[in-house]
C-alpha cells in the first residue's frame, strides 16, 4: 500500500498564509467609498465657494441730494447711490455712473458694500433744459471676493426722489416780477 499524501498539509517548513476574508474585503470597500464620499463633498464645496466669491447681485437707489447749483443751463448736485448687495460674500465697488435720459451721474468714492446697503458718493449733472427719462441705469464696476473684476448693471427710479426733487428746484425758471 503506497502511502498517501495529504495536500493540505505542506511537507517539510510550514509557509504562513494569508487569507483574505469576507470580512476584510468589506472594510476595504467601505474605505473606499467613505474616500470617495469626501471626496467628492470637498470637489462640490469648493465650486460652491469659488460660484459665492464670484456672485454679483446689486440693486441701486437714488439715495440723497446734496448742494449744487445750476449756470443756467445745467444743473450739479452732491449725493449718493444706495447700493444693496444680496449676494453672499461682500463686493468692492470701485466705480458707478449712470443716466436717465439728460440726467448723468459719476462716482466721486469707493464702497466695499457686505450683504446688506452701503452708500457711493456722486456727482450729477441734469440739462434744465430737458427732463429725465425713467427708468434710468446705473452701472456698477465691482471686485468680487474672488478678486476679478465685473461690470454689472442695474435699473434704477429717478422720478419722485430727492435727485429729481433738485433738478426741479435749482433748474425752475425765475420768475421775474413786471411793473
Amino acid at each position: 500500500m503506497e502511502p498517501m499524501l495529504d495536500l493540505d498539509v505542506p511537507s517539510g517548513e510550514e509557509v504562513p498564509r494569508r487569507r483574505f476574508g469576507v470580512s476584510q474585503l468589506a472594510v476595504a470597500v467601505l474605505v473606499a467609498m467613505t474616500a470617495a464620499a469626501v471626496g467628492t463633498h470637498l470637489v462640490e464645496d469648493r465650486r460652491r465657494q469659488i460660484g459665492e466669491q464670484a456672485t454679483v447681485s446689486l440693486t441701486t437707489l437714488v439715495a440723497r441730494a446734496g448742494s449744487g447749483g445750476s449756470d443756467g443751463r445745467t444743473m450739479t448736485i452732491e449725493g449718493s447711490v444706495a447700493v444693496a448687495n444680496s449676494g453672499p460674500l461682500p463686493v468692492a465697488v470701485d466705480e458707478v455712473r449712470g443716466d436717465a435720459g439728460g440726467l448723468t451721474f459719476l462716482s466721486t468714492s469707493t464702497a466695499t458694500v457686505r450683504p446688506g446697503v452701503d452708500y457711493v458718493l456722486v456727482t450729477i449733472t441734469a440739462d434744465c433744459a430737458q427732463g429725465f427719462t425713467d427708468p434710468g441705469q446705473a452701472v456698477l464696476k465691482v471686485r468680487t471676493a474672488d478678486g476679478q473684476t465685473r461690470v454689472t448693471s442695474s435699473m434704477m427710479i429717478v422720478q419722485g426722489t430727492p435727485w429729481a426733487t433738485s433738478h426741479e428746484q435749482i433748474c425752475r425758471p425765475v420768475s421775474r416780477a413786471g411793473p
